[in-house]
């Protein structure tokens, strides 16, 4: 069970792909103005790498 930290003046640390807070101590990766939870990182890095992605048998022929 995630927890909020109440801090005065300031919102929660939230990923951008779950909407789960990050909590204090907690690490998150920021990247292209996403922030990604440990559990989300698979994901941002599928979204961010997509261009470099190849299917082997399909490679460009130059």
């Amino acid at each position: 069970m995630t927890t909020t930290r109440k801090r005065p003046g300031i919102a929660p640390l939230r990923c951008t792909l779950c909407g789960r807070e990050v909590l204090r101590g907690e690490e998150y990766w920021a990247c292209s103005g996403h922030l990604a939870c440990r559990e989300c990182l698979p994901e941002l890095a599928r979204r961010e790498l997509a261009p470099c992605r190849e299917i082997c048998g399909r490679e460009a022929r130059v």
